[in-house]
């Protein structure tokens, strides 16, 4: 079940960009499964009461970047992603992987999609004890 729904992300969250319910309702189910991952399986018993809002703002947050990652394709197949180089004599054009062009679009830098997850997370919940790896 997703952390987040789609009436909170448009009160609460002031988002915009995801417009359709049902696809947000897909990418919050995929960000719940990630920060399922990231928390070690501890939110599943009951998010904690001082972090409820913030793990509903991180799973909106990692809706987007997903969303978004998707719209530029993964199959890597020609044209998806955003174009690198293109030369007109002898025409040849070459794009970015998807991964490279969320990269470039969100964080302004190449360490893709992943790294940019994750600094999502750690801006939501970095304080809350979540992250924490140890016992």
């Amino acid at each position: 079940m997703a952390y987040a729904d789609f009436p909170y992300y448009q009160d609460f969250y002031l988002g915009s960009m995801i417009r359709d319910p049902t696809v947000f309702g897909r990418a919050a189910e995929r960000a719940s499964e990630y920060l399922d991952m990231v928390t070690f399986g501890r939110l599943p018993d009951g998010v904690p009461a001082p972090w409820e809002d913030r793990i509903r703002k991180c799973c909106c947050a990692l809706a987007e970047a997903i969303v978004t990652y998707q719209a530029y394709g993964t199959g890597g197949a020609e044209g998806s992603g955003l174009k690198t180089a293109e030369t007109i004599g002898a025409y040849s054009v070459s794009y970015a992987t998807p991964t490279e062009s969320i990269s470039a679009l969100l964080n302004g830098e190449t360490s893709g999609l992943q790294d940019y997850l994750k600094s999502i997370c750690i801006r939501y919940l970095g304080g809350s004890g979540l992250l924490y790896r140890g016992v």
